[in-house]
């Protein structure tokens, strides 16, 4: 354990049983949190890395995109810990979306992505706002990406639905903000998964060479980014873009 900055607290993480999604929830969890990982895949590897560790861990099969299976992961959380106190938006629509040219981008596909990465978001936290309001505020923490920012030829659907999560972030905080409830966002670099390890070589080495720090993006570089914002550090924090990209963007 590294100490009790969220100690306490329930913290949900969409997408958590891999990936970034599992390095929010062990890092959380390290932290002092209850975890409740919400993800459409078993989460059993990362439950026992919880759990292995001291930690305290619960799972609930939810589809972001359907709007009574989002409400149903809320009160899951309630029923199993009494409180949701942080929500990580972090399940995306990514690993089956290839390079193409914004003609050829189907509309089947233009939907699937929009229904998990933008309309998810805002499920989600319709579902964890009667908790956190009962729990006198919360920190909700939607993850976009650097490509939101710098743009990506031959991603417009993806690139959209990141950039819509950026302005998502403004409009949610200004309205929760009487209820206590921050929400941020953090914008990933190209990060090293099983979900883009496939992508173009040429492609991954682009955002190398363009980083300040010239090394790969690990999932564990965004975890630190999000304990502070779902700590109390980040009390009067809200409605920001921390960008975590090593330097390739910088403001």
């Amino acid at each position: 354990m590294q100490g009790p900055l969220l100690e306490g607290k329930t913290i949900i993480v969409t997408g958590g049983a891999t990936g970034i999604g599992q390095a929010f929830a062990l890092t959380s969890a390290a932290y002092g949190a209850r975890v409740m990982i919400a993800d459409l895949n078993s989460a059993d590897e990362t439950l026992e890395l919880i759990k292995k560790n001291g930690g305290e861990a619960s799972y609930v099969k939810t589809d972001v995109s359907d709007e009574a299976s989002a409400k149903a992961m809320a009160q899951a959380a309630v029923k199993w810990s009494g409180r949701v106190d942080g929500l990580i938006n972090n399940a995306a629509y990514f690993r089956e979306v290839k390079l193409t040219p914004f003609e050829e981008i189907s509309t089947e596909i233009w939907d699937r992505i929009f229904d998990v990465n933008v309309k998810g978001i805002w499920q989600c936290c319709k579902g964890v706002m009667p908790a956190m309001r009962e729990s006198g505020g919360g920190s909700i923490i939607n993850i976009s990406s650097v490509v939101a920012v710098a743009g990506q030829p031959g991603y417009l659907h993806y690139v959209a639905t990141k950039g819509a999560v950026l302005s998502m972030t403004k409009g949610l905080a200004k309205e929760c903000g009487s209820a206590n409830v921050r929400v941020n966002t953090i914008a990933p670099g190209f990060v090293i998964t099983d979900a883009t390890k496939d992508r173009p070589i040429e492609w991954q080495q682009s955002f190398l060479k363009a980083r300040a720090i010239s090394r790969e993006e690990r999932p564990t570089d965004l975890a630190g980014t999000a304990v502070y914002l779902l700590s109390e550090l980040s009390s009067f924090v809200s409605g920001q873009t921390i960008v975590v990209d090593g330097g390739h963007i910088m403001y």
